[in-house]
């Protein structure tokens, strides 16, 4: 899907970037393959309906389970109205140019297109009717750059509450692309997710919601690249058939807690788990984007009860926690596959979170499906804790580095399967699969790992094999653990393994 995107990267990016992407990509093509096992495998079995009719299956599908295309906005076909013709000068440091783009969007009519020519545009101004957005999308109505690199947008946001430098609320058919958003903010940017006092810039680069309770939908955000936002890059609340594709976000302003320094976030609403609702979160698309993780938090988050999205094929190099988090409030049946993650400081992918400052966090809900990613140099490839049930863990490729703890790590997580995926390197104490307690997040979401399911999968060259600190119910079958320089399999003196095979 949409593969076709090419992400062109910004200017003055480090060697360190350079460094990374190579390194994935010459140890994808250097995993080692075991029976039937293809690395990167893109025909991975859906996990099989255990019914019909209430999303019980993962991914792009229907109620009953039936997979669906997410529906696209139409490309424009009416007329192209230029910027520069309604007074927006693309001059760096021009007065304001917000006041042109909002009278081109205000003259178009739904099937054109508002067209930014290279530049750079200074917006100082808010909407007259919204004083927290310099620009409010309309329906039907495109907005497009000449090009990412050389079209900017160049807000004066820096730090007001809920500010947006692009707003759609309940808006369809549009897109969005091939520009830059960026912020006049001269501060540092965040590198400690344990400092809530840094900040700049505006909230949100580009925030998708709703409009009196109604979602958005059918909306593409692509090509665009954000940076020098706090807490958001790219938002999307409530709403569904949102894609988001080739974009390129780095350098938020702010890492710390309560919501800072996401690159995109997925959102449900927060008490609500009705998937018939109007504004059920669900069928969004994050594809094909990629990551620049140094000055961001997590550079993928889905929250709240958001589910049966697809986070597919993106590039994450470093993030100050994990890289893509469902963030512990019930998020269900998303599928998170073919994404490469490089050189993380926390997980690669997690599901559950103990953190929470005014929302506590705790168990991601069931049935999510991981499968097929590229995991390089992370602390935990793969972290599953606090309850979080049911989640199918398949075909990923895992490489450890030096201080790596785990390939995969499952605590409190029942009906967890672990099969056929691949885990190779680290040193000392790393463990390709470790099982062990949890101590929960304020007294929720402790327990043991219990139904748990390890088969098929392929340890080599790795320092330790598996590791089973605590557990019930557990079967461990027909996994391949050589070339270790440590212990192959390590099991505590009281728990009891169902069934072994090796």
């Amino acid at each position: 899907m949409m593969k076709g995107f090419v992400q062109k990267r910004r200017r003055g990016q480090t060697q360190f970037w350079w460094i990374a992407i190579g390194l994935a990509v010459l140890l994808s093509a250097c995993a080692v393959k075991g029976p039937d096992q293809s690395v990167g495998n893109d025909n991975a079995v859906e996990p099989a309906t255990s019914g019909q009719g209430d999303w019980q299956v993962p991914g792009l599908v229907d109620q009953s389970g039936k997979p669906i295309d997410v529906p696209m906005p139409i490309p424009a076909t009416g007329k192209t109205l230029d910027v520069t013709d309604f007074g927006a000068d693309p001059s760096p440091d021009s007065l304001d140019d917000a006041k042109a783009i909002r009278a081109a969007l205000e003259a178009a009519e739904p099937g054109d297109e508002v067209v930014l020519p290279a530049g750079t545009y200074d917006l100082r101004s808010t909407d007259p009717a919204d004083e927290s957005a310099n620009i409010v999308l309309r329906n039907g109505v495109d907005l497009r750059g000449e090009d990412q690199e050389r079209t900017v947008l160049l807000t004066s946001f820096d730090g007001e509450d809920d500010s947006r430098v692009i707003r759609g609320s309940g808006v369809h058919d549009v897109i969005v692309a091939d520009f830059t958003i960026t912020s006049r903010h001269n501060g540092p940017l965040g590198e400690n997710p344990d400092d809530g006092n840094m900040g700049g810039g505006p909230m949100y680069g580009v925030y998708i919601g709703t409009d009196k309770g109604q979602p958005s939908s059918q909306v593409l955000v692509k090509n665009l690249s954000i940076s020098m936002f706090e807490r958001h890059g790219i938002s999307v609340k409530a709403s569904r058939e949102v894609t988001l594709s080739g974009n390129y976000i780095s350098g938020a302003t702010a890492v710390g807690p309560g919501g800072q320094g996401y690159g995109i976030a997925i959102e449900g609403s927060r008490d609500q788990h009705d998937p018939d609702a109007i504004n059920d979160s669900r069928h969004n698309v994050v594809i094909d984007n990629t990551f620049d993780g140094r000055h961001l938090r997590h550079a993928i988050l889905l929250q709240f009860p958001t589910h049966n999205n697809l986070v597919a094929d993106n590039t994450i190099v470093g993030s100050h926690l994990d890289a893509i988090d469902l963030h512990g409030e019930g998020e269900y049946l998303n599928e998170i596959r073919d994404n490469t993650i490089v050189g993380g400081q926390r997980a690669g992918i997690a599901l559950g979170n103990s953190g929470g400052s005014k929302n506590k966090h705790d168990a991601s809900g069931s049935g999510n499906w991981v499968h097929s990613n590229t995991l390089i140099g992370n602390r935990q490839g793969i972290l599953v804790i606090l309850g979080t049930p049911d989640t199918l863990i398949e075909n990923n490729n895992i490489f450890a580095r030096e201080d790596s703890k785990a390939g995969i790590e499952v605590r409190n997580a029942p009906g967890t399967k672990l099969q056929r995926n691949h885990i190779t390197g680290g040193s000392d104490g790393f463990w390709a699969i470790r099982l062990s307690e949890d101590s929960g997040n304020g007294g929720r979401g402790n327990g043991i790992p219990r139904g748990i399911q390890i088969e098929s999968n392929v340890i080599r060259n790795s320092a330790n094999g598996i590791r089973i600190d605590a557990g019930d119910d557990l079967n461990v079958v027909d996994n391949i653990v050589n070339e270790i320089d440590g212990e192959e399999l390590k099991v505590a003196n009281e728990v009891k393994v169902k069934q072994f095979a090796q």
